[in-house]
């Protein structure tokens, strides 16, 4: 493949998976609201309840086996070799009926204690049982969305992922008007339900043989993909853990308020700007998990991905540096203004782990399970002492600095791992357009502070188009992609249209 196209492939699906995430958002933003209105903060309150006993259990239980799977799917599906191939399919079919069970066996006998421990009392007992079904239906779902990524049937993926979140919206609100609070654990099953039958339907239209698997062959061919899954689900826990360590800390050190601000910050940085990283990740992985074996390969699939999230980040992080007090406004309130301390470093943070995220997710493709979660485990414990040593001395915006830290200490610990054990380098161009795009960026905040308002939009201004111009010139120059000519193009042929009719 060259390289003009497999850069437009990487524009393609980023923007693909980008548009299904935002579409996403918006489904949840509209299924908030109805429960607002029909259900009021106490519903709100049950559904987000059960909603993380149920994201608890299904990550325990499901072993993380939908995120190892992709890997396995991916390279059987890149050999060509079609036996292999419907070998592991029908194995991941297997396995993830099992953590479906185990789920769901886990969540029955854990039902009155998760009643105690969320409501205080055993009234939920029951919801919790029936509840059951929405973690192995979850499961099941997760790990058909996962044969389709590894495949890359990328239009089918989000075809899935969209069709099973309108419909889970427009069939849960009936239940919320006509039964109240009674009707949120229906419309969880139903909602559950509806997820596993579109990814069900996409996955049935592979072709591959059903092929029939020993217990003892299932176990041997299976401990690999559960053991990287494990790895995953040990990574999601700590990531869990410190960000808990790091809430009460602020919350016995500071202040609830500081609680909320450092919370809105992270929901814009890794909810918002995260869509960007999801949307890309979502065919990087099974790119490079094809192709995983392979150095040369794979180091120019890292470079190429990281250079194209740059590219793409950078008029975002300008436009949203300067504007940041706006947008925190327009997104929450007046009151959250503190929160921009946060936002403006952690947008820092965020350019250099879109090149750090790339270079990670090799250590998955190679399924490098303990140097992983060492890496992970190694990471996390030096961020706990920055995080409270720097919000113990600045505040919120030690915070924002602690998230720079973050990305810096992630792209150094991932560098020295690729460049030690597997030969694997980012290319002087990538850091060169890492280290302009960092240094656009603070000049950014500087001028953000200006007291004059003609000289600090004026400036503002130059900064956005400049980023904008340059982006696009790089595209032109280095992918052979020309975006504003593009959109040009589409809205002079949609004008064209609009025209005739």
């Amino acid at each position: 493949m060259s390289d003009s196209k497999a850069y437009k492939n990487i524009f393609k699906t980023t923007f693909l998976f980008g548009f299904v995430q935002v579409f996403n958002i918006l489904v949840k933003v509209g299924t908030n609201k109805a429960v607002a209105l029909l259900l009021g903060a106490e519903g709100m309150g049950v559904i987000g309840l059960f909603n993380s006993a149920i994201n608890m259990i299904k990550t325990g239980a499901g072993l993380g086996v939908s995120q190892s799977a992709v890997r396995d799917i991916s390279e059987a599906n890149g050999s060509n070799d079609y036996n292999r191939f419907s070998k592991i399919i029908s194995l991941t079919n297997r396995v993830i009926i099992f953590t479906s069970l185990l789920g769901i066996i886990v969540t029955i006998i854990l039902s009155p204690f998760l009643s105690k421990w969320s409501f205080g009392d055993n009234a939920y007992t029951l919801s919790f049982i029936w509840l059951s079904l929405v973690v192995g239906l979850n499961i099941l779902s997760e790990g058909q969305l996962a044969i389709l990524k590894g495949m890359r049937q990328l239009k089918a993926l989000a075809k899935a992922s969209m069709i099973g979140s309108v419909v889970g919206l427009v069939t849960a609100i009936p239940f919320y008007y006509f039964f109240g609070k009674g009707g949120i654990v229906p419309s969880l099953i139903i909602t559950a339900l509806s997820a596993l039958f579109f990814s069900n339907y996409f996955v049935r239209k592979i072709e591959y043989d059903r092929i029939k698997l020993k217990v003892k062959e299932i176990i041997t061919e299976a401990s690999p993909m559960i053991k990287m899954g494990v790895a995953l689900m040990l990574v999601s826990f700590i990531g869990y853990l410190f960000d808990l360590i790091v809430s009460s800390f602020i919350r016995h050190s500071g202040s609830l308020s500081d609680v909320g601000f450092y919370q809105a910050g992270t929901t814009i940085v890794g909810g918002y700007f995260g869509v960007i990283i999801t949307a890309m990740s979502t065919d990087y992985y099974p790119r490079i998990s094809a192709v995983h074996k392979y150095k040369e390969k794979l180091q120019d699939e890292m470079n190429k991905q990281s250079e194209t999230g740059l590219i793409l980040l950078f008029p975002l992080v300008v436009l949203f540096v300067f504007l940041s007090s706006f947008i925190v406004k327009f997104l929450y309130s007046s009151d959250f203004h503190d929160t921009t301390y946060y936002t403006d470093y952690a947008m820092l943070g965020t350019v250099i782990i879109i090149v750090s995220n790339a270079m990670g997710m090799i250590l998955l493709a190679k399924q490098a399970a303990n140097i992983f979660i060492y890496s992970v485990l190694f990471q996390r414990l030096v961020l706990v002492a920055v995080y409270l040593s720097l919000y113990k001395l600045y505040g919120i915006l030690g915070l924002g600095f602690s998230y720079v830290v973050t990305g810096i200490l992630h792209i150094l610990t991932v560098s020295f791992i690729l460049n030690r054990f597997y030969d694997i380098r980012l290319s002087n161009k990538v850091l060169k357009l890492l280290l302009l795009i960092i240094s656009i960026t603070l000049i950014t905040i500087f001028v953000r502070n200006i007291n004059s308002y003609v000289l600090r939009y004026s400036l503002g201004a130059v900064f956005f188009l400049g980023s904008l111009i340059y982006s696009n010139k790089y595209m032109k120059d280095n992918m052979d992609i020309d975006f504003i000519g593009l959109i040009n193009s589409k809205l002079r042929k949609r004008n064209e249209e609009t025209n005739k009719k």
